[in-house]
C-alpha cells in the first residue's frame, strides 16, 4: 500500500465533502462542510493549508490547519483532520497529524519565529483512539467544549434595557465590530485577537453569515458604542446533525463596561426570535464548559442542552532563539 500526500484545491471539494460526510456519519466532529463550503475555506481563508493522503483516486484522510495572526507572544494554529472510518487502524492519522505539526512549525517558522508556537485541535469526548494519537504526539487536554443545541419551541422572552439600542450586523461597522469582539474577548484563556483578513473571511464576506439574525446593542450616550452583540450563520449541513435550517450562533460578547447588566442573556433571546421567524428550524453553538464569563448559564436559560463534547488539546513551543 503506497500512500501519496498531495494539498488539497478547489477541484477536490466534492471529495473532500465526502470524507467528511463519511466521517460525521460516524462520529461527531463539528467540522463537516459541504462542496461549495470547501471551496470558499480554501479560497477565502488566509494562509489556510489542507492536505490529503491518498491511495489511488481515494481519500482517505485529510487535515486542514489555520493559521492565526501573532498576538501577545503566540501565533496559534488550529488543527483539523480526520480519517475515513473504513480505513482506521491502518496508520493514516498517525502520518497525517505528524505531517500537520511539521507543516504547522514551518509556517511558524517563517510567519513568527520570535514567538511561542500553539498547537489546538479537538476530540470527541470518549474517543480513546484520538486521544491516544494525540497524546502520542505530544498534545495535552488543554479545556473542553459543549455543542449545546436547541429546538427553538421553548424561547424566553427578552427584555432589551431602555438605554441601548439594538440593530443587526451592518458590513459597513465591520472593522469596529471586530475590535469590539477582541476587546470582548480579550481575557479569554487562550485566546487571541481575530485580524482583519480572517474577519473579513468568516464574518462579512462568507456564504454562511446571516447579517439580518445578527445583532448588537449599542450605547447611544458612549456615541453608538457597541455594548453587547449576538452573531449567527447558518451552514450547509447543520453542526448538530439535524435536519432543517440551523442558525449557528458563532459569537456570543458583552463589552466589559456593561456586563452583570444580562445583556447576553436577553440579547441572544430576541436573536433566537427572530430567527424561529426568519424560518430557521434549531440553533446550536459552541462553548467552553469553563468559560469566565458564565455563558454556559447563559445558554442553558436560552433553552440549549448538550449535544455533545469534546476535549480541546494543545501542544505549546517557545521560541528556538
Amino acid at each position: 500500500m503506497v500512500m501519496t500526500h498531495r494539498p488539497v484545491t478547489a477541484d477536490d471539494a466534492d471529495v473532500v465533502a465526502a470524507l467528511m460526510s463519511r466521517i460525521a456519519a460516524d462520529h461527531a466532529t463539528g467540522f463537516e462542510l459541504s462542496a461549495s463550503e470547501v471551496r470558499e475555506l480554501l479560497a477565502d481563508y488566509p494562509g489556510v493549508a489542507v492536505e490529503g493522503r491518498w491511495d489511488g483516486e481515494d481519500l482517505v484522510a485529510y487535515t486542514a490547519i489555520l493559521p492565526r495572526a501573532p498576538h501577545d507572544g503566540s501565533q496559534h494554529f488550529l488543527l483539523f483532520g480526520d480519517v475515513d472510518p473504513a480505513r482506521l487502524g491502518e496508520g493514516h492519522g498517525t502520518a497525517m497529524l505528524g505531517r500537520a505539526i511539521e507543516a504547522a512549525r514551518a509556517m511558524h517558522a517563517v510567519a513568527a519565529p520570535s514567538t511561542r508556537l500553539r498547537l489546538q485541535t479537538r476530540a470527541l469526548a470518549g474517543r480513546e483512539d484520538q486521544a491516544r494519537l494525540l497524546s502520542e504526539h505530544g498534545l495535552g487536554v488543554d479545556r473542553h467544549n459543549f455543542l449545546m443545541f436547541s429546538d427553538l419551541t421553548a424561547l424566553p422572552e427578552p427584555v432589551l434595557p431602555d438605554d441601548l439600542v439594538v440593530g443587526t450586523f451592518d458590513p459597513e461597522t465591520a472593522e469596529e465590530l471586530r475590535d469590539a469582539h477582541n476587546e470582548a474577548f480579550r481575557d479569554y484563556p487562550n485566546g487571541t485577537a481575530v485580524d482583519q483578513e480572517t474577519w473579513q473571511g468568516f464574518m462579512v464576506g462568507a456564504a454562511h453569515t446571516r447579517h439580518d439574525q445578527s445583532f448588537v446593542l449599542r450605547d447611544p450616550a458612549a456615541g453608538g458604542r457597541v455594548a453587547a452583540y449576538v452573531f449567527v450563520h447558518e451552514y450547509e449541513l447543520a453542526p448538530s446533525g439535524a435536519q432543517g435550517r440551523e442558525a449557528y450562533v458563532a459569537y456570543v460578547g458583552t463589552l466589559p463596561a456593561h456586563r452583570g447588566r444580562g445583556l447576553a442573556t436577553h440579547l441572544l433571546a430576541h436573536t433566537l426570535h427572530a430567527c424561529r421567524a426568519a424560518g430557521f428550524d434549531t440553533s446550536s453553538l459552541d462553548v467552553d464548559t469553563q468559560n469566565p464569563t458564565g455563558a454556559l448559564g447563559i445558554y442553558e436559560r436560552a433553552g440549549y442542552g448538550v449535544r455533545y463534547r469534546q476535549d480541546n488539546y494543545a501542544l505549546e513551543e517557545e521560541p528556538v532563539a
